[in-house]
């Protein structure tokens, strides 16, 4: 192979590497978010989160999100997941972006379950 197929495909896995790694780190920490009165948020459309969901999550898609952030509690840790862990990414960064501090990408809403 030669360079100019190695190294993108070597940034690609190092970003996705990455990313795992920072869910790891999320879901570690999950219990303990839980604990202190974190609240679950499902970024997904509302026919994705009937189609299943984490007991106890609010769903509040993405789009709807900025209209919807009056309603979240910014004194408790907010955990964010969607699909995939973009969208959830995304949500995060327009909490934090709005003030709010304690907020953790858990990425896919199914590794969830467990807790």
């Amino acid at each position: 192979m030669n360079e100019t197929i190695i190294y993108p495909l070597l940034a690609i896995i190092a970003f996705i590497l990455y990313k795992k790694y920072t869910q790891y780190k999320v879901l570690k920490l999950v219990p303990s978010l839980l604990e202190e009165g974190g609240q679950i948020i499902d970024v997904r459309t509302k026919s994705e989160f009937i189609s299943g969901s984490k007991e106890g999550s609010i769903n509040i898609p993405l789009h709807s999100l900025k209209a919807k952030m009056n309603e979240l509690d910014n004194t408790k840790p907010i955990i964010v997941c969607c699909a995939s862990g973009s969208r959830s990414a995304l949500a995060r960064r327009l909490l934090i972006t709005n003030g709010f501090e304690n907020v953790h990408n858990a990425g896919v809403w199914s590794s969830l379950l467990k807790f």
